[in-house]
């Protein structure tokens, strides 16, 4: 009996390369959002969605993700602090995710709150968005008027504004 010092595959295993193959082939960022607004559309019809909300409210954010200096959407954060790269979110009130984008640290995010808005191809549509001081700029109030969303972001500091 030879004896190999490779452990035996069983049937149910399978290679990460092969894993890896299946993915670059069949998984598309077409077919990834598809599947997603599939997923929030099963979540909005169950009796827990509705419980928080009605789906028409949605809060935009960012949290910064550390990445590898190697990458394109990387770099050094004056406001997190660390190195990496901005997941902005969109969240309804119904505690789901519409729709999440990789951005990085030194745009201005208020640019990326009607985009999530327009590629959400879900049956929850928002029209109303809560944002922080990062989601306030005259073009996205602007934008967010003639789409027919309500933009509300908290602004820092209001106190010393002139109106």
């Amino acid at each position: 009996m030879v004896r190999s010092s490779a452990r035996p595959r069983s049937r149910h295993t399978c290679a990460a390369r092969s894993v890896s193959l299946a993915g670059n082939k069949h998984a598309t960022a077409g077919k990834i959002e598809k599947a997603s607004a599939t997923v929030i559309n099963a979540f909005s019809k169950l009796d827990v969605a509705g419980v928080w909300g009605d789906g028409k409210t949605v809060a935009a954010d960012g949290s910064q993700i550390d990445t590898w200096e190697n990458n394109l959407l990387a770099e050094t954060s004056i406001r997190y602090g660390g190195y990496g790269g901005i997941a902005y979110r969109h969240i309804s009130n119904t505690y789901v995710a519409l729709f999440s984008h990789f951005i990085p640290c030194g745009v201005w995010e208020a640019v990326y709150i009607i985009e999530g808005l327009l590629k959400n191809t879900s049956d929850v549509q928002p029209d109303t968005i809560r944002a922080d001081t990062q989601g306030q700029s005259l073009p996205v109030f602007g934008l967010a008027a003639l789409l027919g969303f309500d933009l509300l972001p908290r602004i820092r500091n209001w106190h010393d504004l002139i109106f």
